[in-house]
């Protein structure tokens, strides 16, 4: 996606694992992993994230 448009990517971890079901093995996986299952406890981290950065954004745009 890079390759087509600016921007980056903003990884937020997830965390040691311990939020996912048993069976699914130890420690955290990678995405596009079959066992991998995000830590739904990083979703205000990742909202709160995107809220601040739009609101500085808007804020430092309209003083230009």
């Amino acid at each position: 996606m890079l390759l087509a448009k600016p921007g980056c990517y903003a990884f937020l971890g997830n965390g040691d694992g311990a939020h996912r079901e048993t069976g699914h093995g130890a420690g955290p996986c990678m995405l596009h992993n079959a066992s991998y299952d995000f830590n739904d406890e990083l979703l205000p981290v990742g909202s709160t994230y995107w809220v601040r950065l739009a609101q500085r954004y808007l804020s430092s745009s309209a003083t230009i």
